[in-house]
């Protein structure tokens, strides 16, 4: 008999132990493109209160073997390899009750910004994986696909507040004569000065079935980065950067604002593989330039219930 395999000194069950930071590369392709994933990887069981340990060994094979299969047959969502490695650990530990697999690590991708432009941006992505036995006959699976991306946010406030000190200087000049309504257009037009800040966006999505109500990680970055004040970039030349900046303060957002905004652009996506029970996490921590501290906003929801609040605004 395998000394885990013997009796627990101490009858007391463990809700999680295995392997944890294991990290590894994994190819991922799906449709017209591909990237490279390098995820810290968690496999991790339950033990029951009698058992002294886990048969360690098997949860490392098991990973080993989940990625090899994957350098010959690449798979087209990170969530496809968490399931998998799960599947095998419930084979391998028959005697565990629960099962969380986690990778969480960043992809490279290749990105168009213009016609004469590609550059590399990386992103966070995690998958979770999770079983629960029910019973002897019935396993109970979920699921969890999260991406994060960095953009620029513009505070609202601070333009508005130097929006009113300019009306104030004009109005006090007497060599400048011009009418309400032209010093409005203007002041709504010219990027008045705010103060700016890069923000971290995510979104976390519930999947039923990896196989069924899979989501491209690809359409959740383009979902934050277009519900921020601007896109921040490696590589900017003068004219380029200049238009960030212009752009960014005539768009200006709160973290509040840049959570709804994706909320929004995230029902307009209209991902109809994924049930209305599923929930929905909108996250955005903005790191703050005048202050210190940081802003957090979040908007836990689900599918269903984010299609009916958007269908109401519409009425």
């Amino acid at each position: 008999m395998d000394l885990q395999d013997s009796n627990s000194s101490v009858n007391i069950a463990i809700d999680k132990v295995g392997i944890v930071g294991l990290t590894k590369k994994i190819d991922i392709v799906r449709d017209n493109y591909k990237y490279s994933f390098y995820p810290k990887i968690s496999a991790l069981i339950s033990l029951p209160a009698k058992q002294r340990g886990i048969h360690m060994s098997r949860t490392s094979e098991t990973i080993e073997e989940v990625i090899n299969e994957v350098i010959f047959k690449p798979t087209p969502t990170i969530e496809v390899i968490a399931d998998r490695i799960m599947k095998r650990l419930l084979e391998k530990h028959k005697y565990t009750e629960k099962i969380h697999v986690e990778l969480e690590g960043d992809v490279v991708i290749q990105v168009r910004e213009s016609e004469n432009s590609n550059i590399q941006k990386s992103y966070s992505i995690k998958t979770i994986a999770i079983a629960n036995k029910i019973n002897k006959d019935k396993i109970k699976f979920k699921y969890y696909i999260s991406a994060s991306a960095i953009g620029l946010l513009v505070c609202a406030c601070a333009k508005e507040m130097s929006k009113e000190y300019s009306e104030d200087i004009i109005n006090a000049r007497k060599d400048i004569n011009i009418s309400k309504e032209d010093l409005s257009t203007l002041l709504n037009i010219i990027p008045l000065a705010s103060h700016n800040q890069r923000a971290k966006g995510t979104i976390t999505v519930e999947i039923e079935n990896v196989e069924t109500n899979s989501i491209d990680i690809i359409d959740l970055v383009n979902i934050i980065e277009n519900s921020m004040s601007g896109k921040v970039s490696s590589v900017l030349k003068r004219p380029q950067e200049a238009e960030l900046v212009r752009s960014a303060h005539l768009n200006p957002l709160f973290a509040e604002d840049a959570v709804r905004e994706m909320a929004k652009n995230f029902n307009k996506k209209e991902f109809s593989n994924l049930k209305d029970e599923s929930r929905v996490k909108f996250e955005i921590t903005s790191f703050e330039s005048i202050h210190s501290y940081d802003v957090f906003a979040e908007l836990n929801t689900t599918i269903g219930e984010l299609k009916k609040i958007i269908k109401g605004m519409k009425k």
